[in-house]
């Protein structure tokens, strides 16, 4: 699964670079656990600052972010030991460890608001894994987690949905099965200079296609936001 890794440490590395300097600095947190019957990776990102105002807000968004991946792994763990019985009752053990995969990517770490993806690929036996995918944003001032309803106003869906459909970059024509909306999006996530929306595998397209992140400018959302949330 290097390539899953490969993936999320390239949009970490893209998105944090492209970033001014600000009071939030990051770093990544990696856990590992490897018995007999599963191989589970975590890399996880960590909020820091020397603003002592600032503190009890990334220690929240911390303590959050890694009781999400505990949660994750403590449901992979049940769903394997469940998968090892039911395998062994049929006289077929697994020959392999079962394997999940954490990590997350950083789209906007200022002392204004925390955006992240995380992704957490799992195999469970069977020729195919799955990645489940988690937009996690963040307001520090308020210490709140908002979700893409209480970011974007869904009054707005017919332009919003207008533009994801202009915004969709798709050149061998792969995602066949449905146009990307707000209503079958899988996370949700900003930068400071657009509006990032992920569709898992299997939602747009075949499966061979992969997940898809369709990129809009800020400046062309201006008035598809929440008023509430723009006064935040």
């Amino acid at each position: 699964m290097k390539t899953f890794f490969f993936i999320c440490y390239l949009i970490a590395f893209t998105l944090v670079s492209c970033q001014s300097t600000s009071k939030i600095e990051t770093k990544t947190i990696q856990e590992n656990n490897q018995t007999n019957l599963w191989n589970i990776t975590i890399h996880r990102t960590e909020f820091i600052t020397s603003q002592l105002a600032l503190e009890p807000a990334c220690n929240f968004f911390n303590d959050e972010i890694k009781g999400l991946t505990r949660g994750i792994q403590a449901a992979f763990q049940e769903q394997a030991q469940a998968q090892k019985i039911e395998m062994d009752s049929l006289g077929h053990p697994p020959v392999a460890p079962f394997e999940l995969y954490i990590c997350d990517s950083v789209f906007q770490a200022d002392e204004n608001f925390f955006s992240i993806l995380v992704s957490a690929y799992q195999m469970l036996g069977g020729a195919n894994g799955i990645t489940h995918f988690y937009g996690i944003n963040y307001q520090v001032k308020t210490k709140q987690f908002l979700s893409p309803k209480e970011i974007l106003n869904f009054d707005k869906k017919q332009e919003i949905n207008a533009l994801l459909k202009t915004y969709l970059k798709d050149p061998e024509k792969c995602y066949t099965f449905a146009d990307p909306t707000i209503d079958n999006l899988t996370a949700l996530n900003l930068t400071p200079s657009s509006v990032e929306f992920t569709y898992a595998k299997y939602i747009l397209g075949p499966g061979a296609c992969g997940p898809l992140t369709i990129s809009i400018p800020l400046n062309k959302m201006q008035d598809m936001f929440q008023d509430a949330f723009l006064e935040k």
